[in-house]
């Protein structure tokens, strides 16, 4: 009788293993499955947020080599199906759905900004991948800085084409301009209002009473004028070309220098403060002003460098006109701020491809000709081209240009400036893109 009993306990015993044995290779076979399964999920996931990348970059690109002049009503003729079509590409479905948000207006010009829900599916599988990217875009009449990078040029080459072949890098989400560009030039106004004379161009007659000399139609005679408002010195008026203008921050003060033949006048002030001090051979009594932080010169500058370990103080905005060469030979760099802070352009380089008076046309690049790495911290509208001569040169602010001459390396970071002779150099009734992001990119499932 025991023996049976043992024998039936061995029996179940057995029976017991071969069902836990059974269970463990069952369970085994359905933890491979469910790993596999887990694989071809992330297998497929991540195939399908490549395409979706993919066709992210493909929508810039496209925004890139658009001319939004085209069309008369770019947030329809352009950003629709018919453009960006449905695709379906080795199993991989995309689409693209437009929508608009109005974000501002003023006279003569609107913002909108385009969004795209892009989105991939792939056959057979309920996975899908979505991103969403938006653009703004600018109609009507604006400063031509606004968009951060135009080359006012004639040819065939897209932008991407065009600045890849004159190896220039641009930052952000910038969406650069090449094209045949009208770009207005108000320089006679501009000028009115530096030197507090009305009209379209100021006459010499109305000048040299502003300055106090001998009546006369002559042209003043080569020197560093600064220009009296009341209390303020709007402007200092260069008349002549000027050898070397530095510019140095230190002590809390703005200090800036000019050499012209022979003679060092300087200037220092804290911006926005009466506290203008002045060391030059001029008479006018301008101590303990507010400087405008204006400078025109009716010539060239043939040396703008920074003298120290900084150009600018942080809250300057120094504008610079030449109608003539401006010639850069040296970084120019603000004061140290805080790691990763934004370097914002302290002065501004414009040049003006005409005399102004007599309208002859003059050369009016503005030239890099620094070795080595150096960072511009400037906001440059060039009438001619932006020439760098061979260094490694970033510009922190926005660029508008006839042209690009680059023998070295040139990154532009587009980064609009507040500079009032921005508004002098406009954008008349044109459309373009800027402000290019994507804002999210999400993983779903109807699963």
């Amino acid at each position: 009788m025991a023996e049976r009993g043992q024998i039936v306990l061995a029996l179940l015993f057995l029976l017991l293993l071969s069902v836990s044995g059974l269970a463990l290779l069952t369970h085994t076979g359905l933890h491979l499955k469910i790993v596999a399964a887990r694989k071809d999920k992330r297998l497929a996931a991540a195939a399908l947020e490549r395409t979706l990348v993919l066709n992210l970059h493909r929508y810039r690109e496209k925004l890139a080599a658009a001319d939004m002049n085209a069309y008369e009503e770019p947030e329809s003729g352009f950003f629709n199906r018919g453009t960006f079509p449905d695709l379906l590409e080795s199993g991989f479905a995309s689409r693209h759905q437009f929508s608009c948000i109005p974000l501002s207006a003023g006279e003569g010009f609107h913002v909108v900004r385009i969004l795209d829900l892009v989105q991939v599916s792939r056959g057979g599988s309920r996975l899908w991948f979505s991103g969403r990217a938006g653009v703004d875009l600018f109609q009507g009449s604006f400063s031509a800085s606004e968009p951060g990078l135009l080359v006012a040029r004639r040819g065939a080459e897209t932008p991407a084409a065009f600045l890849a072949g004159h190896g220039v890098e641009t930052a952000g989400s910038t969406v650069p301009l090449v094209g045949d560009f009208t770009v207005v030039r108000e320089t006679g106004l501009l000028l009115g209002e530096a030197l507090g004379l009305p009209g379209q161009v100021p006459d010499w007659r109305l000048i040299r009473e502003k300055f106090n000399l001998e009546p006369s139609d002559a042209p003043i005679p080569p020197g560093i004028y600064p220009v009296l408002e009341g209390e303020e010195v709007a402007a200092v008026f260069v008349q002549g070309d000027v050898q070397k203008l530095e510019f140095a921050a230190g002590a809390g003060r703005q200090y800036i220098v000019f050499y012209q033949d022979g003679r060092r006048c300087e200037l220092s002030y804290l911006p926005g403060l009466g506290s203008l001090a002045w060391c030059g051979d001029d008479a006018l009594a301008v101590g303990g002003a507010r400087f405008r932080e204006k400078i025109v010169v009716h010539g060239s500058v043939w040396d703008v460098r920074q003298a120290g370990d900084a150009a600018f103080l942080a809250a300057a905005r120094i504008e610079l006109l030449a109608c003539g060469r401006l010639v850069v030979r040296s970084g120019l760099e603000g004061e140290s701020l805080a790691l990763g802070k934004e370097k914002f352009p302290g002065v501004l380089l414009m040049t003006c491809g005409s005399d102004f008076f007599s309208g002859e046309t003059v050369n009016a690049d503005v030239v890099i000709a620094a070795s080595g790495a150096q960072t511009v911290q400037a906001q440059v509208l060039a009438a001619g081209a932006l020439v760098n001569e061979g260094g490694a040169v970033e510009i922190t602010g926005s660029l508008v240009a006839g042209d690009i001459e680059n023998a070295g390396r040139l990154r532009i970071g587009a980064a609009p400036g507040d500079f009032a002779f921005d508004d002098y150099v406009r954008l008349p009734d044109c459309r373009f893109l800027k402000n290019f992001r994507v804002h999210f990119i999400q993983e779903g499932s109807d699963e």
